[in-house]
């Protein structure tokens, strides 16, 4: 069971833009970054149980740079990895349509709306308070849980009670105070209603690279270099 992708950091620098639909990344490492151990099955159903071993990655929050401003992420993808140096080029899309079902490990494929609902509360309740490697690991451990679970339910409301980290497609491992953090993260969605970043919150595909979940605030530099709206703007001005 691969997990090259999560053991490495992506470096997002200051590079070429294609369009307002797409960004040209650069690779350069993880924030805080904590192990753990987690196994997944795609043929388990929600409430499977596994006597597979968990396999070692390291979990936490990806650190880019855009234009010369740092951005962080969480990867939406266990098995399709970034190479230290290398560039790739995202596709910008709602978070209802990450991740993509093009790696070679049988990926769950695009989360769809009921998944996408609990992401968003899921970031709407922690994003802002995420501060030290447990809280992001047990974060981006959530996230997985919710991405890859093999989840029946057709409202958010019934996803929350098939959610579980000690069953399904996506179990992880308890230990290093993320298996609690992360099961009362989960455990929290919809209580009060489900909460939203509205399109705050943004998806980065790649066919061949690891996809990504972006929180962008609306109106900062680094936003709309993200979008490519910086360069188009650019060369506009160029142009007159």
């Amino acid at each position: 069971m691969k997990h090259y992708g999560l053991a490495i950091a992506v470096a997002l620098g200051a590079s070429a833009v294609a369009s307002a639909d797409s960004v040209t990344l650069t690779f350069l490492g993880f924030g805080n970054p904590t192990s753990t151990g987690v196994r997944y099955n795609h043929n388990l159903s929600w409430d499977a149980r596994s006597s597979t071993n968990y396999s070692p990655i390291t979990v936490g929050t990806h650190r880019w740079g855009v234009y010369g401003q740092e951005r962080t992420t969480f990867c939406t993808q266990l098995f399709e990895g970034v190479t230290v140096g290398n560039t790739y080029t995202f596709n910008y899309v709602a978070p209802s349509m990450v991740p993509d079902a093009d790696d070679p490990y049988t990926a769950p494929g695009p989360m769809g709306m009921v998944k996408a609902t609990l992401v968003q509360d899921l970031y709407r309740r922690y994003y802002s308070g995420l501060n030290g490697g447990v809280s992001e690991g047990a974060f981006q451990i959530a996230l997985y849980e919710i991405t890859h679970e093999n989840l029946t339910a057709t409202t958010a409301a019934d996803a929350v009670s098939q959610l579980a980290l000690d069953k399904g497609a996506f179990q992880a491992g308890k230990s290093g105070g993320l298996y609690a953090s992360a099961a009362s993260m989960l455990a929290s969605l919809g209580q009060g209603g489900f909460r939203s970043m509205g399109t705050d919150l943004r998806g980065l595909t790649n066919a061949s690279a690891q996809d990504q979940l972006l929180v962008v605030p609306i109106g900062a530099p680094a936003v709309l270099a993200g979008l490519g709206l910086i360069g188009v703007g650019f060369m506009r001005r160029r142009m007159k």
